[in-house]
């Protein structure tokens, strides 16, 4: 640490004596300590704010010494916008409280929880509210920046659960979007970072739905007979309470035991009633897609198989069929990660992922599939949503990863050649879409007129001049602090 670093920290710890500080050590990497392992920018110092006067006071600090800050909670961005060099990393995790309002029907969520966390305290309440596939993802990112996942034909998208937020803006003052609607229209899709930081969410919370979960495999040299017999089935019939997603891995990062690369359906149909006889009719309908390599859909709590995962005799990856339990765990890697929007899983894509399988272990074709009621439903209320995706989509995430918990420079290399065949494939086939998810591109990629369109691109403008006219907070969305 150097002696500017040392008089950093006395001075931060002069201001707020209270403020965990970390410069050095085991607290010090482990903020650090991202999804995306080539990520390699180093900050000045980590802290860990407890309170929303605490990142108050680091704003305003930051602001007035004119130092940069980033900030991160699950850590998930794959381009580094949770990372600063030479500055402040701003790690909130440690504001993590989950608190449910007396009507049962909504819940305040502080800005540094994560997801699965989330899940399971308001599944010991009975309630549930929807987040996405990885359960070590910041909630009030994946949140404001569209939240997609599992639950979008049901309850729509994460932000769609959103009914009011409080910010810190810069300088730090802090604002409710309750006496702001224009900003509650911007975090409705624009993301968590780009007006200020996030302290604390209100979303809707709903009874427990029952789950008919679980994974089913198919060889992924096989894909393009596999998605063409899927493709027929969804443009048939496509259930709101079916979520589509899907992932196309190696062994190694399927979620169910497998002995070739595979094709996996992510298989999850949520039941607001609790009528699950539809779930099985439509799953025996989706089994005969092709080879089935693994199943674990009828190995749910609502079939045959009771036996706790540790004690499993085949090793079988058995999931309790509810929104606190389903879902991925951590895969992280040295990434290189880019995304496309197509409209429907098809015959076409699965050529193109049987002939470009991925090349390492954590190597993966990710998708987000959108359809029901999330497509067909805006914000209930008078003031609306920025998220521009109303309609049905599938996003596919490129995850050029390579091997767990490693940053090997050769693998990354081998990942990024993948990736980038398979963008050249994509869109020389004519399957791409105009757009995105722009938490899924290189920030300096994100156009606002393009991915938004020009009228929200105007709209978030000029609520950026208003509330951060310097263009302090600039890692989510760089390009909504330039001029038209």
């Amino acid at each position: 640490m150097t002696g500017s670093d040392t008089q950093l920290e006395g001075r931060l710890r002069h201001l707020m004596p209270s403020l965990s500080i970390y410069t050095e050590g085991s607290h010090y990497q482990e903020c650090l300590k991202l999804y995306n392992y080539a990520l390699s920018k180093q900050p000045r110092l980590c802290v860990r704010p407890r309170t929303e006067q605490e990142v108050s006071q680091l704003v305003h600090f930051c602001t007035e010494e004119s130092i940069p800050f980033s900030v991160r909670s699950g850590g998930h961005d794959f381009f580094g916008r949770s990372l600063v060099h030479d500055g402040i990393l701003i790690d909130m995790r440690a504001i993590d409280s989950v608190s449910v309002e007396p009507d049962r029907a909504s819940a305040r969520v502080g800005g540094g929880v994560i997801a699965g966390a989330l899940q399971e305290t308001l599944n010991s309440h009975g309630l549930f509210t929807p987040t996405g596939q990885a359960k070590s993802v910041g909630y009030i990112s994946w949140a404001c920046g569209g939240g997609y996942g599992f639950y979008v034909g049901t309850y729509g998208f994460g932000v769609d659960q959103i009914l009011g937020a409080r910010v810190v803006l810069a300088g730090g003052h802090v604002l409710d979007a309750d006496d702001d609607p224009e900003l509650l229209w911007a975090l409705r899709g624009s993301g968590a970072g780009a007006f200020g930081i996030v302290t604390e969410l209100r979303v809707k919370t709903y009874p427990v739905p029952k789950l008919y979960a679980g994974f089913l495999a198919f060889p992924l040299a096989e894909a393009a007979s596999v998605m063409n017999r899927i493709e027929k089935l969804l443009e048939k019939d496509f259930p709101d309470e079916f979520s589509g997603d899907a992932i196309a891995v190696n062994p190694e990062m399927a979620p169910v035991l497998v002995p070739e690369p595979c094709f996996v359906l992510f298989w999850c149909w949520t039941s607001v009633n609790g009528d699950l006889a539809p779930a099985e009719s439509f799953f025996e309908q989706l089994t005969q897609a092709g080879k089935v390599l693994g199943n674990t859909v009828t190995e749910s709590e609502f079939h045959v198989c009771k036996t706790p995962y540790a004690q499993c005799p085949a090793n079988l990856t058995c999931y309790p069929a509810t929104p606190a339990a389903y879902g991925l765990d951590d895969s992280s890697s040295a990434t290189f990660f880019r995304s496309r929007n197509i409209d429907r899983i098809q015959q076409k894509l699965g050529d193109i992922l049987a002939q470009h399988l991925p090349p390492h272990p954590l190597s993966a074709v990710v998708f987000h599939n959108n359809h029901g009621k999330g497509v067909r439903h805006e914000v209930a209320d008078n003031v609306g949503a920025v998220f521009p995706n109303r309609h049905q989509h599938v996003i596919l995430g490129l995850h050029g990863g390579t091997s767990p918990g490693q940053d090997n420079a050769d693998e990354l290399a081998g990942a990024a050649r993948w990736v980038t065949e398979l963008e050249e494939a994509i869109d020389q086939t004519g399957l791409s879409l105009q757009g995105g998810f722009p938490a899924f591109w290189p920030p300096n990629q994100v156009r606002v007129e393009q991915f938004f369109g020009r009228h929200a691109a105007a709209r978030l403008r000029r609520l950026k001049a208003r509330l951060d006219p310097n263009n302090l907070f600039h890692h989510t969305l760089p390009d909504i602090g330039q001029t038209e």
